[in-house]
């Protein structure tokens, strides 16, 4: 069956952070109508169907990307109101109200502390961020305690489950989460604040700590090129999987929780040429849960089952159950060929994910992506996709865009240029200073590659990009002919103005990845199209509210690419941040762009 505009318009990332207790199943779901984040809840092993307990819009803006939105505590959920950041409880009767709320400050990366009864959460503010406890004022008339404080950044932070303990991660300009950071322990006091630190520093990147059976606090190191998996707190760190691939990925939110040890049992992820397999260990007993590689986006582990939301090649994002000696069961989602949430069938994608990889910079080195033949038996166009971050990745899983465009006659090629993640820490870190040159070499080889292979009409090749991909995709439009158009979705255009303008989280990034002033001005599109002598053509998407990438560098951009004889179009979303999330201006976007792509098809005449 052939997709529609509104099913091609459709999020892959629907369902995210996934948190149990001892008789629910608790996440967030995107609403088709608003695009929002909303929570849900399914009491376990009941024949109740799955419904939405917070209508309003949840999620944090801590960092501008936000995660660890909300958390079970006592039988309710505290959760963080997205428009104003204000920290609410939702109580067993379904009322809610505000625990806190303070001006021009926003909350992420909330855990329970159930022995206490008040969440720990980051705070942010114009000042800088700190570890909180929050706790209902009116039952206390103390609503906040500063628990930690004097780092740039905090995350993570998780009790153990006796409630004696606190761990977190923290970490300092100019590094990001994923190139240097901390791990810190704490005992909880009777009266609720810190004693006895520990803490630990292996010189590279540590994520997602978690309390296992008897106060075992395991954490996710890369100081030895992976992210694996470590217990800390004894009198020499131990490594609990020494598979030579990443079992995280790259950290951008607060929150995120893709390994959990409980008991007898573990459940974590693995990362195989840019795909996730589920595992689950039972003692001895190894069992891989998922039938094909995907992504693997959260898991909860309770008494009543393991849980994890997961995506497939064949099907969009599944809350699914696996419960032992049982079959698995798909909770929420979307199964193929069955109804979506709007009615309409899942149509499988006309072809699976065919892995590309060709040499690339120095010796050894590679890049690496993931092709998408188009429906028609013939050379067709092809679109290439580059991913934001750029420390992100793309995966190997069912997105309705993509099928849509296969289905509209064009072959896809997603490429996952050096600096991705899911590649280890080796593979991230080619890209110090080298943003601007490999990533652009990366795209190039890549798509010559997939030339030599494939029937494609090479005189009718497009690249997008969002955010830093966009800043590949249209260096990448003034480096070569190859492309006779891009796409850039909210992108970076001019890395000086970005390093002046960005925010914190990222304020120091941009020196690691280009270096100075005069290198930063030298790397971005707006100094390349100005030397191209080609005439370009380009589609510029932006929010009108995105604070991370301003609309004052895309409206620049046009005017430079106008000035020097191309082609710019322009697309505003006035009430859209870094991200087009509504699902009508999703869907506008898509139309433009796809009757973009193919007048640019008409004006473009072959290369000779």
């Amino acid at each position: 069956m052939r997709l529609t505009l509104a099913d091609a318009a459709e999020p892959c990332d629907t369902l995210n952070e996934l948190h149990s207790d001892t008789e629910t199943v608790y996440w967030l779901a995107r609403c088709p109508q608003t695009g929002d984040m909303q929570l849900w809840q399914w009491r376990a092993n009941s024949s109740e169907l799955p419904h939405c307990l917070v209508e309003e819009s949840v999620g944090s803006r801590v960092n501008q990307y936000g995660g660890g939105s909300y958390t079970p505590l006592l039988g309710g959920v505290v959760w963080v109101r997205q428009h104003d950041q204000a920290v609410m409880q939702l109580g067993h009767h379904g009322k809610s109200y505000c625990w806190q709320q303070r001006p021009q400050t926003t909350y992420g990366g909330l855990c329970a502390d159930s022995k206490r009864q008040r969440v720990i959460a980051v705070e942010e503010d114009h000042q800088g961020q700190r570890l909180v406890a929050i706790t209902d004022n009116n039952r206390t008339g103390k609503s906040r305690q500063v628990l930690a404080e004097g780092a740039d950044f905090y995350g993570a932070p998780i009790v153990s489950d006796d409630g004696n303990y606190l761990a977190w991660v923290s970490w300092s300009l100019p590094y990001m989460p994923w190139q240097r950071s901390q791990l810190h322990l704490a005992h909880i006091t009777a009266g609720g604040t810190l004693q006895a630190f520990e803490s630990w520093d292996f010189g590279a990147a540590i994520s997602q700590p978690q309390f296992g059976p008897h106060n075992a606090l395991i954490c996710m190191s890369d100081h030895a090129g992976w992210w694996q998996p470590w217990q800390v707190n004894l009198a020499t760190p131990v490594c609990l999987n020494s598979a030579p691939v990443d079992h995280i990925t790259t950290p951008w939110q607060l929150g995120e929780r893709q390994h959990v040890w409980r008991d007898n049992r573990q459940v974590y992820c693995q990362l195989h040429q840019g795909a996730a397999q589920l595992y689950r260990r039972c003692g001895e007993q190894l069992e891989a849960l998922l039938p094909v590689l995907g992504r693997v986006a959260s898991i909860t582990l309770a008494e009543h089952g393991d849980y994890a939301i997961v995506q497939s090649a064949t099907n969009g994002a599944q809350l699914i159950h696996f419960a032992e000696n049982l079959p698995h069961r798909c909770i929420v989602g979307s199964i193929e060929g069955n109804a979506n949430s709007r009615g309409s069938v899942i149509a499988k994608a006309p072809a699976t994910a065919q892995w590309l990889e060709t040499s690339v910079g120095n010796e050894g080195e590679t890049v690496h992506g993931f092709f998408y033949s188009a429906s028609a038996n013939r050379a067709a166009p092809m679109i290439v996709r580059v991913h934001g971050g750029p420390t992100a990745a793309t995966y190997p899983i069912y997105d309705p865009l993509l099928a849509y465009w296969q289905q509209q006659g064009f072959h896809v090629l997603d490429i996952n240029p050096r600096g991705s993640g899911n590649f280890g820490r080796r593979y991230r870190e080619c890209l110090a200073g080298q943003w601007g040159i490999s990533d652009t070499e990366d795209v190039i080889a890549l798509v010559n590659a997939a030339c030599t292979r494939f029937a494609i009409d090479t005189t009718h090749c497009f690249i997008r990009g969002q955010s830093a991909g966009g800043f590949t995709a249209l260096n990448a439009l003034a480096a070569t002919p190859l492309f006779a158009a891009a796409t850039s979705l909210y992108g970076v255009t001019n890395a000086l103005t970005l390093a002046a303008k960005t925010h914190r989280f990222e304020s120091g990034y941009l020196g690691w990845l280009i270096g100075d002033e005069t290198q930063l001005a030298q790397r971005s599109p707006s100094y390349h199209v100005t030397r191209c002598q080609r005439p370009l053509q380009a589609l510029f998407i932006q929010g009108g509210k995105d604070a991370v990438v301003v609309p004052e560098q895309t409206h620049a951009m046009t005017r430079h690419i106008e000035l020097h004889g191309g082609e710019a179009q322009t697309l505003l979303f006035d009430n859209e941040y870094h991200g087009i999330r509504h699902p009508e201006a999703r869907q506008t976007m898509l139309a433009r762009e796809l009757a973009f792509y193919q007048s640019s098809h008409l004006k473009t005449a072959p290369r000779s």
